[in-house]
């Protein structure tokens, strides 16, 4: 027994060798890879023929002398720098190209438009991916590339990373005028880029170098005859004005896009008047329409006061490009989106927690866009809640109010949540986002304004107000200059010309340096100023 035990287990130690030989051959290169040649070996690219196939790139199989999966490595070289990229990996033994995708390859090796290199081909089999085989021949051409994003007006290029940038990807500065100034945005997506202007019609001409940018973001940018460059930025857009939800004193904002450079928003518009703004402020770059075209739905955009009008109310995609080598353009496009109502009421402990009494405080959204706000005075420790069509909306935790306690935030319960208290009695902005379950509560009232004032014309001084008198009043340092009143930030209601005859949108009033106590009478249109 143990003698047929052995043989046994020596015939099977033999059979499984055997199998292993079979399942392991050698592999070899038996015969590698051909090019078939291209019937040109010259090529111009431009818009005219960027649609139309580019030759095929075609090889006969490698043989490795066994039934093998073959893949194969095909690349391109600018063979004046030696730059490669894949042009493609691949089982097959043929490539594809339109005269459009060959252009951004070359791109990609620091080929730039109308200017011609020499290129070459290459390719290496591979065999269960352990083999790096080289084709027999290569395939060589000269090529002129293109940049089909280029414009019929001088332009220059915003060169990221300069000296090695690539031209596909770089934002377009424009001079549409031909006054030797050269103008546009820029997106820059990391903090610290540097980069370079460069002379969209002969790339060996540099019009600015070594520009930086502090923040990434969106920038304007503006680079005079003389190389000198200017930036601004980073810049947010919106669109302002009585026709949209926060009238002309606060931008809607619109969202940027980087693979489509374009911003966008979509937002209810009244049948009223907009423009185009950045950063919420009239110091920094805004947009109009062109005379005689403020209706139309598109159309390009001026450096100037002519407003948009809107002739239908209605909710509206706007679109805003700003990256077209300095000739901008907007389109809006009527949409259907869900609409807020028009105001929600704020029921308290003022009047009796009655949402449907004639005392009823409300804040409004004027444009239905669940962006709510409004004004009013309210008692130390009042308590209230939001009241939307019968639902009781009231806050999340606390109050996160700054360190004056003159701004506080807070999240909103759409189903109830506990009262909302304001411990300080005062005038406030009320404001509340109720798609995104937010709110604020802003001190703020009538205010003295203007270069004479502390915050100059950027900024108010708040009046302190008296319920029993009805009057405001503050202690204030002033500079000799110009000042005016304005009522809750904002420049819709404001006063000015004499004290004793105050009038909406009068004259500066002029006042020497000093100490005063300012007291304002709104309803009476009077102010008093007595120096200390």
């Amino acid at each position: 027994m143990k003698k047929i035990y052995f043989y046994t287990l020596l015939l099977g130690l033999l059979a499984f060798t055997a199998c292993e030989d079979e399942k392991s051959p050698v592999m070899e290169l038996q015969k590698a890879s051909a090019f078939e040649p291209f019937s040109q070996s010259d090529f111009t690219f431009n818009d005219e023929n960027a649609a139309a196939e580019f030759p095929e790139i075609k090889w006969t199989p490698a043989d490795y002398g066994v039934k093998a999966v073959v893949n194969y490595d095909v690349t391109l070289t600018n063979d004046a720098n030696a730059k490669t990229v894949l042009l493609g990996e691949t089982g097959a033994t043929v490539l594809k190209f339109t005269n459009a995708q060959m252009n951004a390859m070359m791109a990609k090796v620091g080929a730039y438009p109308g200017q011609t290199y020499n290129f070459t081909i290459t390719l290496t089999s591979k065999a269960y991916d352990v083999t790096a085989d080289p084709a027999s021949n290569s395939i060589t051409f000269k090529a002129t590339p293109f940049d089909p994003n280029a414009v019929d007006w001088k332009f220059a290029y915003v060169a990221v990373g300069y000296p090695d940038w690539d031209y596909m990807n770089a934002y377009l500065l424009g001079d549409p005028d031909g006054d030797g100034v050269y103008q546009g945005y820029a997106n820059f997506d990391a903090d610290g880029a540097s980069y370079a202007i460069v002379d969209g019609s002969d790339l060996t001409k540099v019009l600015a170098k070594d520009l930086t940018v502090a923040k990434k973001g969106f920038y304007g940018i503006k680079v005079d005859a003389g190389g000198k460059a200017e930036q601004s930025g980073p810049l947010v857009w919106g669109v302002v004005g009585d026709a949209t939800s926060s009238g002309w004193d606060k931008d809607t904002q619109m969202d940027y896009d980087a693979t489509t450079r374009l911003w966008t928003v979509t937002t209810p518009l009244l049948d009223k008047e907009f423009k185009f703004r950045s950063n919420n402020s009239w110091d920094s770059d805004n947009y109009g329409a062109v005379p005689g075209k403020e209706s139309e739905l598109e159309g390009e955009l001026v450096a100037g006061p002519t407003n948009f009008k809107v002739l239908k109310a209605s909710p509206y995609v706007i679109t805003l490009n700003l990256t077209n080598a300095g000739k901008y353009s907007y389109s809006m496009v009527e949409t259907t989106v869900e609409l807020s109502s028009a105001e929600m009421a704020l029921p308290g402990s003022y009047q009796g927690w009655d949402a449907t009494k004639e005392d009823c405080y409300k804040v409004e959204s004027a444009a239905r866009d669940f962006i709510y706000t409004g004004t009013h005075y309210f008692d130390a420790d009042t308590k209230f809640k939001f009241w939307d069509a019968g639902v009781w909306i009231g806050i999340v935790g606390s109050i996160n109010w700054d360190g004056d306690k003159n701004v506080g935030t807070f999240i909103l319960k759409p189903s109830d949540g506990d009262n909302i208290k304001i411990e300080t009695a005062g005038y406030y902005r009320v404001g509340a986002d109720m798609k995104k379950l937010t709110a604020s509560l802003t001190k703020t009232g009538w205010e003295v304004i203007g270069d004479a004032t502390p915050g100059g014309w950027d900024k108010g001084t708040l009046m302190n107000y008296d319920p029993a008198t009805k009057l405001w009043s503050v202690d204030v340092v002033l500079v000799a200059g110009e000042m005016k009143f304005r009522w809750d930030g904002a420049w819709t209601v404001n006063l000015g010309g004499t004290l004793g005859a105050l009038t909406q949108d009068g004259d500066n009033m002029k006042v020497t340096a000093g100490t005063y106590t300012i007291v304002l009478n709104p309803d009476a249109k009077t102010a008093t100023m007595t120096k200390k």
